[in-house]
């Protein structure tokens, strides 16, 4: 908690190993930053997320991945598949929808990806830039997008993106490596939440646990690797007739439409692409678009930005990604 507020974070999910967070736990929440309770438990097929825990959750004597989704489920929880094509754990039970969201960006993952050129620099780097040595770890989860517009044909499935931070690497039994620290993990990417305008009373900038929640659960956020360049302002909005929405959202379709999208006019020039149903459909270097669509889908954006410094070469890393825009036909 104390971590999270020195990253400057507006609230936080806590989801340990196997273990729920207590009354003790939640009762010190800081007054300003929301805690939301989960626990993140190990299956038979993989790792899931299970956020909004009541106090009075028991974790079932089990490791069936059905059997506890259906009792995280059954206790009103949001189920997240967590690094869903981690090397060590990925998720294996395809044949189950008994899920809410994915992890599509997640730290740990990312930088696993990596060679052991990659992992020397960031380890040199993050002596003296702890931010740009994460940074330069980020890669694009090309899997877990192809996994997630093939989930979306289906029914809607929030995407998020998770620290995933332990702060601690194994070297030898007894000796553990605190790295990489929780404020620097915390701060690489985040989940930038768009609360309803009457959120808690009318300023959403006080909301509660509860209605950030309600928000990531129903698809209204988008994800940024914030230690790039910070995300507050990103746009992306669909609009068809007299509608209009943002990620999350439903259209009907009424024959023509637009799309909408622009980043902070601060960023270096980033790379826009834009995606319906799992096609990309344009690919710009720009910072703001607005462009015709032709008809019903799921749309949604991923955007690039350069890495900094010398050792990045220039190299496109992904941002931003978006929840979709759902535009029906009816």
């Amino acid at each position: 908690m104390a971590a999270a507020q020195q990253a400057n974070l507006s609230f936080i999910a806590i989801t340990d190993h196997d273990v729920a967070m207590t009354n003790d736990d939640l009762a010190e929440d800081p007054p300003d930053l929301p805690i939301i309770s989960g626990e993140e438990l190990g299956t038979t097929a993989g790792h899931f997320l299970a956020l909004g825990l009541p106090p009075s959750w028991v974790h079932p004597k089990t490791k069936n991945d059905r059997d506890l989704l259906a009792a995280a489920r059954a206790v009103g929880a949001f189920r997240i598949l967590a690094h869903p094509f981690h090397p060590h754990t990925p998720w294996t039970d395809w044949g189950t929808s008994d899920f809410d969201g994915m992890e599509i960006w997640n730290e740990d993952a990312a930088w696993r990806q990596n060679n052991a050129f990659d992992l020397m620099d960031s380890l040199l780097l993050y002596g003296e830039n702890a931010q740009l040595a994460l940074v330069r770890l980020a890669r694009t989860p090309d899997k877990n997008f192809a996994k997630w517009d093939e989930l979306l044909e289906q029914r809607p499935v929030a995407g998020i993106c998770a620290a995933d931070t332990h702060a601690r690497i194994r070297l030898v039994a007894g000796l553990d490596w605190r790295f990489p620290g929780y404020v620097p993990s915390l701060r690489v990417a985040r989940e930038h939440v768009l609360l309803r305008p009457d959120a808690s009373g009318g300023d959403p900038a006080h909301a509660n646990a509860a209605e950030i929640l309600d928000a990531l659960r129903r698809g209204h956020s988008f994800c940024a690797l914030d230690s790039l360049y910070p995300a507050d302002g990103f746009l992306f909005r669909v609009s068809s007739g007299s509608g209009s929405g943002g990620p999350g959202d439903f259209l009907r379709w009424a024959g023509a439409g637009r799309i909408q999208i622009s980043v902070p006019s601060g960023a270096s020039l980033p790379l826009i692409k834009i995606f319906r149903d799992g096609r990309e459909i344009a690919e710009e270097e720009t910072r703001t678009i607005d462009a015709p669509i032709t008809g019903p889908g799921r749309y949604r954006t991923e955007v690039f930005l350069r890495q900094p410094g010398l050792t990045g070469w220039r190299r496109w890393t992904l941002w931003v990604f978006a929840n979709p825009v759902y535009v029906t036909a009816q």
